[in-house]
């Protein structure tokens, strides 16, 4: 799903957005308009104000608009289940919080839900966080704007120690504002918005929704591919992707030759195939929502395009992938963590698939998605820090263990995170400030299973303008 962002930041001395108050704004003429058939031309004025000795950031500018994609929209199982252990849990418990959308017409995250159900609980089996259990206040946000202030306000007053797995897409920076207020950490927080990433208080393991997009981009380039098609919603923000993408696929040596929009309407998504094939594009880039997305995979298999195609993969379960045909095989995939079933390549996988399969109610690895890794990751991380601690923990003692935290081992899912060690994004970094884990996975399908190679991670960030990273590490 596509969701919009409206963000007024300063970018070293240039503010994007709404003018400061007592500042004469400078109109400035909207960014060019991607070029390709049927895009809407970019109609919104921006305005500029303070300090102009900087020249302008104008590839920053669309983020005023800029949207992602909430890629695991999968259905779920159902919550917990399981025996209790001899090892169980007795102490003073610890409450914790989840803030997302179980149910909701917009968006609904199930999965993410239940999962971290089971992870609490099988943490709980195996005796808590030093003997105390963990105990998990979820609040449905219901994809609604005015819940997601409501169950930020419920999380202070039940004083929860630190939320976990968050995913606030409609309200995102007044559920900042109340959390970090109150000194309330949020562990793998799904980043989105700009206030996420500005929010030192926010710790996610991963880039956050929009540099899902920017390693789409960085997968093509590793390929080989020098002209690209981003394959994106018909939504407004999509209009504006362009000012993020260009300057990043530049900086690699490649150029984004189409912004191809896919309306959800559609009856013939043949001519959005055709459209990302135009200008020698090598390759396209899928930023699109599930149901779309399978829709353009059978146009796919329909015309068998000479081009390298990738998406993220989080979406889609082992299931799913065996029903896109030859559009499954064909595609390259990115995400944060590897695929769920590879335990081949990651041993580490065992002990969460081990600990969803015994504490929720119909867990399958071919059913489920890499959302419910992090779920568990979320946990994990907050058990190895919290451990070190004595006594009960608190909202202040989480925060501050969370900033002072390093290399903490996460199974070997992924490289050991160090929360409060910050990537420099360059020219960005005044905008994402917070991001502690830039890295992403390659991932293959075969047909069967997925495959991700343990030194195939890259760094998301080595391709901002500013920033002199590199494309490829090894992950520990």
């Amino acid at each position: 799903m596509w969701l919009a962002v409206d963000i007024d930041v300063d970018v070293g001395s240039i503010t994007v957005g709404t003018s400061r108050t007592g500042e004469a704004p400078l109109a400035v003429p909207a960014p060019r308009a991607p070029s390709g058939p049927g895009l809407p031309k970019v109609k919104e004025r921006l305005t500029l104000g303070g300090n102009m000795s900087r020249p302008p950031l104008k590839v920053i500018a669309g983020l005023a608009a800029l949207g992602l994609i909430a890629a695991a929209c999968s259905s779920g199982s159902s919550s917990s289940s399981g025996t209790g252990s001899s090892n169980a849990a007795t102490g003073t418990p610890i409450e914790v919080g989840q803030i997302l959308p179980m149910t909701g017409a917009n968006l609904a995250l199930p999965e993410s839900a239940n999962s971290l159900v089971a992870s609490i609980a099988a943490l709980n089996k195996a005796g808590g966080v030093n003997g105390h259990p963990l105990h998990l206040n979820q609040c449905d946000s219901m994809g609604d704007a005015n819940t997601e202030v409501s169950c930020a306000q419920t999380m202070v007053n039940d004083h929860v120690v630190a939320t976990l797995e968050d995913s606030t897409f409609f309200n995102p920076a007044q559920v900042n504002t109340i959390l970090s207020g109150a000194g309330i950490a949020r562990i793998g927080i799904t980043m989105n918005d700009i206030s996420d990433y500005g929010n030192l208080d926010n710790f996610d393991f991963t880039g956050g929704g929009v540099f899902v997009l920017v390693g789409m981009v960085e997968n093509l380039v590793h390929k080989g591919d020098k002209k690209i098609s981003m394959v994106l919603p018909d939504a407004g923000p999509s209009a504006q992707a362009h000012i993020l993408l260009d300057p990043i696929a530049a900086s690699l040596g490649a150029k984004i030759v189409n912004y191809v929009l896919v309306s959800s309407a559609s009856g013939d998504y043949s001519q959005y195939v055709a459209q990302a094939q135009e200008n020698g594009a090598q390759g396209m880039a899928l930023a699109l929502a599930n149901a779309q997305l399978v829709q353009v995979a059978q146009a796919v298999n329909q015309l068998n395009p000479p081009i390298d195609i990738t998406t993220g993969i989080a979406g889609f379960s082992l299931n799913q992938l065996k029903t896109l045909g030859a559009f499954g095989t064909k595609t390259s995939y990115v995400w944060w963590v590897p695929g769920i079933d590879d335990i081949k390549n990651f041993p580490g996988l065992a002990q969460p698939i081990a600990d969803l399969k015994a504490n929720m109610k119909n867990f399958s690895v071919q059913s489920a998605t890499s959302t419910s890794l992090s779920s568990w990751l979320a946990v994990h991380a907050f058990a190895e820090v919290m451990k070190a601690q004595s006594g009960v923990p608190t909202a202040a003692t989480v925060l501050a263990a969370f900033k002072a935290a390093t290399n903490i081992p996460m199974n070997g899912i992924i490289s050991p995170w160090s929360p409060g060690v910050y990537q420099s994004a360059g020219t960005y970094s005044s905008l994402f400030k917070n991001v502690s884990n830039p890295y992403m996975y390659r991932i293959a399908y075969n047909g069967t299973g997925t495959q991700t190679s343990p030194s195939q991670t890259f760094d998301t960030f080595a391709g901002l303008p500013g920033t002199t990273g590199t494309t490829s590490t090894a992950s520990g």
